[in-house]
């Protein structure tokens, strides 16, 4: 057991370069990939879990004092960037399944590592968490929405659908989280808050290994075509952090430095899982296909990012 603890513990310490591995794990044993597939959708759930169970519930209303940065992020990331991506789209000619993958990525929830790993950044955690918290629980309702007003073609997925499947998802998790952490304790909870950060890097890399289930087979049938979509996956993360970075730096007075780093970092690392979760399987093939590569640059990015975000914070 206390090796066990142990090894969540160094989970937690190293957690860019546990997650940088998982996705090329996946690619190069297959079979493992293939045996993690069908425990994608629970991993998310209980990622999910786990993410509301870090918490506090009463010091979150607490921090709630100057909404307006909070709202504008909100809104930002769930209407005005799937929008956005829907316009810049307009201009060029990719597969209908991934343009639709596009759009969807960019009206995503954050994802649930950002508050953990902005605060390795030196970013602000509490903000991460807020934002994490409101985009995650009003996401059931505005994915859908955006799917049916921003995607002209049928995905193989209906959106009042995916949005009851997301909503059952999203709402027992938070409640069992929150009857979780009443019977456990606070200082309980976070007295083991490490392990459960090592957890959730556990779980992270279940997810990483099985996603890219039949990704390899793709790639050695056409690389070319999966290293395109592999460029787009890293071209969208990073358009979306340096361009959600500026306009929160540039256009909402008084927002500092590093609120705007935050913004533009959960701006840009979105929750891919939780769509792909309720995702049926007559959707279209070239949208689970940009959701596994788009791991590259959730898995990646922070071992990039972290030195750079330290410089500009410095």
């Amino acid at each position: 057991m206390r090796r066990f603890v142990t090894l969540l513990g160094m989970l937690s310490r190293y957690a860019p370069q546990a997650l940088a591995a998982g996705v090329f794990l996946g690619l190069f044993l297959p079979g493992l990939a293939g045996i993690l597939r069908p425990w994608l959708a629970p991993a998310v759930w209980v990622l999910l879990y786990l993410a509301m169970m870090r918490i506090a519930w009463g010091d979150l209303i607490e921090r709630i004092r100057k909404p307006l940065l909070l709202v504008m992020i909100v809104f930002w990331m769930l209407i005005v960037t799937p929008a956005l991506m829907a316009l810049v789209l307009s201009g060029v000619e990719f597969r209908p399944g991934l343009e639709a993958a596009m759009i969807l990525t960019a009206g995503s929830s954050a994802l649930f590592s950002t508050p953990a790993l902005g605060v390795m950044f030196g970013l602000d955690g509490a903000l991460l968490l807020i934002v994490l918290v409101a985009t995650t629980l009003l996401m059931p309702i505005t994915v859908p929405l955006a799917a049916m007003a921003l995607l002209g073609f049928d995905i193989g997925a209906d959106p009042y659908a995916m949005m009851g499947r997301m909503s059952q998802l999203v709402i027992s998790a938070a409640l069992a989280a929150v009857l979780s952490r009443k019977l456990i304790g606070d200082a309980r909870v976070n007295a083991h808050a490490p392990e459960m950060d090592g957890m959730a890097v556990g779980l992270l890399l279940v997810f990483a290994i099985g996603i890219m289930d039949g990704v390899g087979v793709r790639l050695m049938a056409d690389p070319a075509d999966v290293a395109v979509v592999v460029a787009l996956s890293f071209a969208v993360y990073g358009g979306m952090l340096v361009i959600g970075a500026i306009v929160f730096k540039l256009l909402i007075p008084g927002t500092s430095r590093r609120d705007a780093l935050s913004a533009g970092f959960t701006s840009g690392a979105r929750n891919l899982a939780l769509i792909l979760a309720v995702l049926p399987a007559s959707v279209d093939p070239d949208i689970p296909l940009f959701f596994a590569v788009g791991q590259f640059p959730i898995y990646i990015m922070p071992m990039i990012l972290m030195p750079i975000m330290r410089r500009f914070l410095r």
